[in-house]
């Protein structure tokens, strides 16, 4: 599992001092983008170098309980599921070990003509790696 720590700021949130519900996209996001990073995956030189980048093919949200301006969430990250150009991440986000919000995300990586690219050798050797499988 790869673990990410976010502090909610004033800006992240309502009138009423609660995570605006778009946010929550904002930190797994930033969570994601960190977990890649931690795979030595550079993905500024994956867009410019090789012309392939990640998006996000689909993704469910379950808001469970709100946060607030000032919480320390921790962004969890699990593989569910690796295929040959995209994988299923499940994160979820927690407060003092209360899950506040559960998402499954795809990611799919593709090419400069917004098509589907396998993974390299290297990116699966990583991601199994990682998360210690065979």
């Amino acid at each position: 599992m790869f673990q990410y720590n976010c502090e909610v700021f004033y800006e992240d949130t309502d009138m009423g001092g609660r995570v605006y519900h778009p946010n929550y996209f904002k930190f797994i996001e930033r969570a994601r983008s960190k977990f890649i990073e931690s795979l030595n995956i550079d993905q500024r030189a994956l867009l410019l170098e090789e012309k392939k980048f990640f998006v996000v093919k689909n993704i469910t949200a379950d808001y469970q309980l709100p946060a607030y301006f000032g919480d320390n969430l921790v962004i969890c990250t699990t593989l569910v599921e690796l295929k040959k150009a995209s994988m299923v991440l499940k994160q979820e986000i927690l407060r003092e070990g209360k899950k506040v919000f559960d998402s499954s995300v795809r990611l799919a990586l593709l090419n400069s003509s917004e098509r589907p690219e396998k993974f390299s050798v290297d990116m699966v050797r990583e991601i199994k790696k990682f998360f210690k499988l065979k």
